[in-house]
């Protein structure tokens, strides 16, 4: 590990046409793959990324995602993308983030990461899989103290979402941020404009997605608040705004 290890990483995305819907604001799935590279990057710095694993064979797994979107980027914002890694339990090691645009903030969120064994995809014990902690940032705000467990529920049928070739990421298996996009699909199969109004989201992943993977998504939107699952693979749920 490193002797100086840096607490929080940041740097700056300015919101580009191909990342916009019809609305002009950020599409949940590129909004995730921000998340998703800051994370992979701030890793890298703490001596801990993809590449510093292979000789281990070990890998990070994302466990939990929870959002609250306070207000979507919209085309051409200059964002500020914030994270920082916020203590461990016994197998999760916990991140935040931010994103903002100057003084104002625009998503807040919080992630619980497993680290697994490659040959056997056992979760590993965190006191196990450091020489040295990582930083807590104690001094900084964890924005979920915790995550949802989803009930089983009995959902409408919202269609079958089958994994292909574009899909897949750099560890051969459906890349987190593409949940947004069954996600999205789904919610608008339940109501028209319900996706573009998502105010909170949480994202169990169970399973991983393998190239050719037929995913089933089933849910419901009661009033502002819906849940979504799709198969054995992720449970979403969370709440809109109003309208």
């Amino acid at each position: 590990m490193m002797e100086h290890l840096p607490e929080y990483h940041k740097r700056t995305h300015l919101v580009r046409h191909h990342e916009c819907g019809p609305d002009g604001s950020m599409k949940l799935q590129l909004l995730l793959d921000c998340l998703q590279d800051i994370a992979a990057e701030h890793a890298e710095k703490l001596g801990c990324g993809m590449e510093d694993l292979v000789e281990s064979k070990r890998l990070w797994v994302l466990s939990r995602l929870k959002l609250r979107i306070l207000r979507k980027p919209v085309l051409k914002e200059d964002l500020e993308l914030l994270t920082y890694p916020s203590d461990h339990d016994r197998l999760s090691a916990f991140r935040q983030y931010r994103i903002s645009c100057g003084s104002e903030e625009l998503v807040q969120g919080s992630s619980a990461w497993v680290m697994l064994d490659g040959a056997t995809y056992r979760p590993i014990p965190m006191d196990k899989v450091f020489e040295n902690p990582l930083p807590g940032n104690t001094d900084k705000p964890r924005y979920f103290e915790k995550f949802d467990k989803f009930p089983p529920f009995e959902g409408k049928e919202l269609g079958v979402f089958r994994v292909g070739a574009g899909d897949i990421d750099l560890n051969c298996h459906l890349n987190n941020a593409v949940y947004a996009r069954y996600i999205t699909d789904a919610l608008e199969h339940l109501q028209k404009g319900a996706s573009e109004r998502i105010e909170e989201l949480q994202i169990n992943f169970q399973h991983s997605g393998q190239l050719g993977d037929d995913i089933p998504c089933s849910g419901y939107l009661e009033e502002r608040k819906f849940c979504i699952r799709g198969g054995n693979f992720f449970t979403a749920g969370g709440s809109l705004r109003v309208e």
